[in-house]
């Protein structure tokens, strides 16, 4: 005797075309485990029936009304459904138990492309639904055209931006990719998954430090790339406020480094990946990073080999040390998760989004630009901890506690994107600024005390509160944060 399927109680938000389309399907199915109760959407719509199913109120009665019919499972189906729609669902619902499902919004996937089958298409609703999808999928043609006539060498390509950056670039049929990092076992991952994916591609994995002048300068007069993306860099706050010396190491010196060789052996183009952190730093390696666009801003007036461009950005999702793995892991474990502080807010952006936003910049970009990405609206990181345990099908503050830490040395309570006396103009691609530089250093000042720096280091270690002085005569609006004392 065949066991009877159970079925959960589903609230559809959306009824629109998809909305009704999707309701449709599964009522044209027996094998499906959802029994749509009823829609919510606009006040005008509230006692219309779609497919027979009724709107039983709006996206603000999602507690009451899921509470009234004892639902299960909500299933956004609005196709235009942007990040803070999307999240004023989930924040309306969190004080009850749900499962949430999503139909591809029209950034991933054309309606006409569904082929009728609806229900095949639902996913968990992920929190980069929620954060994310700022930016639509970009038409790459023009990028891809530019990418197949060119070689490229991406520094820190194990890494979290290095390596999507070597995924697309790989993706768009590149002349031919070098991939530059220290980290081993980073770099066999990522040769085998590239090697899987496109067997005829033309690569190269090379393992070396971008301190190293000798190693990476003799593997950019080897393979000649057009480009390099240089991505490597220090970037964790508290370890580097602990080991300042090598953040100065790796991303002032390193870049250096990296930006000479390039200039040496007339490489046409050179990108940094900075952060938001290098705007008013409060910490070292942010200091660090704002240290590493000026080093690239003085290489650009001092030859005319090579052009000189960097592009600034916040936090992307589920990169190395990002805090939603570390949220991810809290409440796998049954919490409590832990937030530094409960107004700290920070700008959020997937991986891919970033890269794709860094080969538009890449393709526009002219000696000595410093671009901006368009980050969106800040989240604040305790919401952001709520959001995540709801998604899991918890109740914040219930099931899953949330502890307020403490803030960690260097840490600010929000980022900026600009310097106070920077301004940006827009330029021919959606999403992206061009800056009107702001000069926080003294060209002189910042070489001097740079070279009294390295031999400093090279004479012995150098205590934290030496470092913040030193970084603070190269970048004036380095003002180390009181909690980092």
């Amino acid at each position: 005797m065949s066991q009877k399927l159970s079925r959960r109680k589903t609230l559809v938000i959306g009824a629109g075309k998809a909305g009704g389309l999707l309701v449709e399907d599964m009522q044209s199915k027996t094998n499906l485990a959802f029994d749509v109760i009823g829609f919510l959407d606009d006040a005008v719509k509230i006692g219309t029936k779609i497919s027979g199913v009724p709107v039983l109120g709006t996206l603000e009665e999602i507690q009451k009304v899921a509470e009234q019919h004892e639902i299960e499972e909500i299933i956004i189906a609005i196709p235009r459904a942007d990040g803070s729609l999307i999240r004023s669902i989930v924040e309306s619902s969190k004080g009850i138990k749900l499962s949430y499902k999503i139909l591809p919004r029209s950034s991933e996937v054309l309606l006409q492309d569904f082929a009728k089958d609806y229900t095949q298409h639902l996913r968990n609703l992920e929190i980069e639904d929620l954060i994310g999808g700022s930016i639509d999928k970009l038409d790459l043609t023009r990028v891809s055209e530019r990418v197949q006539k060119e070689t490229f060498l991406i520094t820190g390509a194990a890494g979290s931006i290095g390596s999507e950056l070597s995924r697309q670039i790989a993706s768009q049929g590149a002349k031919k990719i070098i991939f530059y990092d220290w980290w081993e076992n980073g770099m066999f991952e990522l040769r085998n998954e590239l090697i899987e994916r496109h067997p005829e591609g033309d690569f190269e994995f090379v393992i070396g430090d971008i301190k190293d002048a000798k190693k990476i300068g003799h593997t950019i007069a080897k393979y000649k790339p057009d480009t390099i993306f240089h991505a490597a860099a220090y970037k964790h706050v508290p370890l580097m406020e602990a080991n300042g010396i090598e953040a100065i190491k790796n991303n002032i010196i390193g870049t250096r480094t990296v930006a000479k060789a390039a200039v040496r052996h007339q490489v046409s183009k050179f990108v940094l990946v900075s952060t938001d952190k290098a705007v008013n730093p409060t910490n070292i390696m942010g200091a660090t990073k704002r240290a590493a666009e000026k080093m690239i801003h003085i290489l650009s007036e001092t030859q005319d080999t090579t052009k000189f461009c960097a592009v600034r950005f916040g936090n992307v999702m589920n990169s190395n040390g990002s805090v939603i793995p570390i949220f991810k892991r809290q409440i796998d474990a049954g919490g409590p998760v832990g937030v530094t502080h409960k107004d700290i807010n920070r700008f959020f952006m997937t991986i891919p989004e970033a890269v794709m936003l860094i080969l538009r910049a890449w393709m526009i970009g002219e000696n000595n630009d410093l671009f901006v990405l368009d980050m969106g609206e800040p989240i604040r990181i305790y919401n952001l901890a709520e959001w995540m345990i709801v998604l899991k099908g918890l109740v914040p503050h219930k099931d899953i506690a949330i502890n307020v830490i403490g803030l960690r040395p260097g840490e600010k309570l929000y980022e900026e994107v600009l310097v106070e006396q920077e301004s940006v103009d827009k330029t021919s691609e959606k999403g992206i600024f061009r800056t009107r530089n702001y000069m926080d250093f003294d060209k002189i000042t910042y070489l001097n005390t740079l070279a009294y720096l390295e031999e400093a280091i090279q004479e012995g270690d150098v205590e934290r509160e030496e470092v913040h002085r030193y970084l603070q005569k190269m970048i004036t609006t380095f003002m180390p944060a009181e909690h980092s004392k």
